[in-house]
């Protein structure tokens, strides 16, 4: 029980110490960004995200985001919303075609899930990631 006292004592630090509390008394952080952990895409039609500032990612924290995936002549072949409630995606079938992966926010903002505070990012926040040519064969 105290080692998970701890950890949560150490997460809320770590997060608050990321934030800064404006003058209007909200929450403000301009360097979280979308951050891809894995990807089997091609094979498998799965991709993983998270929420990290620099190399961190920040388990508590969410966004509502959309998927679009591009082919080699930058034709959309896929996209998708997520509500954010996991940042593990399936999709319903690999794409083998697929060459770039745009992620991106659906508000300037993220939300920490343990106190229910908004965040904002001042901007939505947005990943794009070309596949390697020889990822997935």
């Amino acid at each position: 029980m105290k080692q998970l006292l701890t950890a949560l004592i150490l997460t809320l630090g770590f997060t608050a110490m990321a934030q800064t509390r404006l003058a209007n008394g909200t929450w403000e952080d301009t360097s979280l960004e979308f951050v891809l952990v894995d990807q089997s895409i091609q094979t498998d039609g799965a991709l993983s995200l998270c929420i990290a500032k620099g190399d961190e990612c920040i388990t508590n924290l969410t966004v509502g985001f959309t998927v679009r995936v591009y082919n080699q002549a930058g034709k959309e072949i896929w996209n998708s919303v997520w509500s954010g409630r996991t940042m593990d995606i399936r999709f319903k079938n690999p794409l083998p075609a697929a060459h770039k992966i745009v992620v991106e926010a659906s508000g300037d903002f993220v939300v920490n899930t343990t106190t229910a505070n908004r965040i904002s990012t001042r901007q939505p926040l947005k990943l794009t990631y070309v596949l390697n040519e020889t990822s997935g064969r």
